[in-house]
């Protein structure tokens, strides 16, 4: 039970001194503040209650039941007429899954010992290793166990993750950006796979997730802007016009002071122009307005471009068109697989495409799985695409291959 700060705007109840909040077995449906008076805690050990503690003003109680979803493992009566806060099991539990997975698994351990220790100290009984197998267990000790797992695992991959980052275990591929208009390949996006010696392939989102969370995105950020640039270098020189690489930037790059400067210092090293290095934010990478603002216009200073990767996907899009100085729009795939089918997905793809054009935006469109979606782009007037129709992901030996030789649908025509 712990002291916590005042919850404004929760429903409050007036409970007369002998009056019983809940009882021992019963469903942890609330948990209670504290605003005025004291509460017993009690039990009953050989048919006799015991009295476990007196709690007072600003302190909480129920909440261990709230959280685990088990029942009361101790019984709550007001000790004089008290004044409670109700919380409830929806406010509580949406702030727990918010929370880092670490400290989940830390709240839920702790829970987990506690409930244990409490049983000990008022059934006398002797602490057992904790039960491997599920059958028999009820389903809130079943999930428990489940998190608590799935929390140890997070941590686990984190561990593994620093030893990638030491060991340079990942390596780029890399996606043509096709100039739909002629078919010639404009430039490539850089996108970090991670092939675990233990766990085998782990998906991007996965691992980069962890990587933000724990700031090793920016050694793996700093690996990626350089191999990129080395990679971008061996494809430019076999192609007549100059290429671009697209590179995704993580908000907590974007927070970190030095990592405008590291990517210029990188970019002058390899002798590569700042414009062949385009930058890919998330929309959710400009919820903090001043330092995103701040920082978007020190790299256009420089001269990078900046593309807003999966538009439409979140809810101030237009807002941060009309507050940010952006060049590209990047069309989420979520819209162009329905193209072809969905005579909305074209008129959404069709509103996009003008809104970026009276914006003075270039407009590149992914997940480009078929030359129907190809078409329909090129009808409205998309200026790039990337997609498996044209390639999926390659590494920089495939890639430097797609620069020797023509792509296979350089003239997309519908599919009949």
């Amino acid at each position: 039970m712990t002291k916590q700060g005042h919850y404004e705007g929760l429903r409050r109840r007036h409970i007369a001194a002998g009056t019983i909040i809940f009882k021992e077995g019963d469903a942890g449906d609330y948990a209670y503040i504290i605003e005025e008076g004291s509460v017993e805690i009690s039990t009953v050990i050989d048919g006799k209650p015991v009295v476990l503690n007196v709690l007072g003003q600003g302190i909480m109680f129920g909440e261990l039941a709230l959280v685990d979803g088990r029942t009361r493992s101790a019984s709550a009566s007001a000790n004089t007429n008290v004044l409670l806060t109700v919380v409830t099991k929806e406010q509580v539990n949406m702030r727990v899954e918010s929370a880092d997975p670490i400290l989940r698994m830390l709240l839920f351990v702790v829970m987990r010992y506690f409930r244990s220790e409490t049983s000990w100290r008022t059934r006398g009984k002797a602490l057992k290793p904790p039960v491997i197998e599920e059958v028999g267990l009820t389903q809130p000790t079943i999930d428990l166990n489940r998190k608590i797992g799935e929390a140890v695992d997070l941590i686990r991959m984190e561990s593994e993750l620093r030893v990638a980052v030491a060991e340079k275990q990942f390596c780029l591929h890399y996606q043509p950006i096709i100039d739909i208009p002629t078919g010639a390949i404009a430039g490539f996006e850089a996108l970090i796979r991670w092939h675990s010696p233990s766990r085998g392939f782990i998906r991007p989102d996965v691992f980069i997730a962890i990587a933000e969370s724990t700031s090793l995105i920016l050694p793996i950020g700093e690996w990626v802007i350089e191999e990129s640039g080395k990679a971008l270098n061996q494809l430019s020189a076999l192609s007549e016009q100059p290429l671009f690489m697209s590179i995704n930037v993580a908000s907590r790059q974007i927070e970190e002071p030095t990592f405008t400067q590291t990517l210029v210092g990188i970019v002058q090293k390899l002798g590569i122009n700042n414009r062949q290095i385009k930058l890919e934010i998330l929309e959710r990478s400009l919820f903090d307005s001043d330092i995103a603002q701040q920082w978007i216009q020190d790299v256009r200073k420089l001269g990078f471009p900046l593309s807003l990767d999966d538009f439409g996907t979140g809810y101030s899009s237009l807002q941060y068109l009309n507050d940010y100085h952006l060049d590209n729009l990047k069309i989420d795939r979520s819209f162009v697989w329905g193209l072809g089918n969905k005579t909305n997905s074209a008129n959404l793809c069709k509103a996009m495409v003008d809104l970026a054009k009276a914006l003075g935006m270039s407009v590149i469109a992914e997940g480009i799985e078929t030359a129907a979606q190809a078409e329909v782009l090129r009808e409205l007037g998309c200026d790039m695409g990337q997609g498996y129709y044209y390639s999926p992901p390659v590494p920089i030996e495939e890639a430097i291959a797609l620069m020797t030789k023509p792509l296979a649908v350089s003239n997309p025509q519908p599919e009949l």
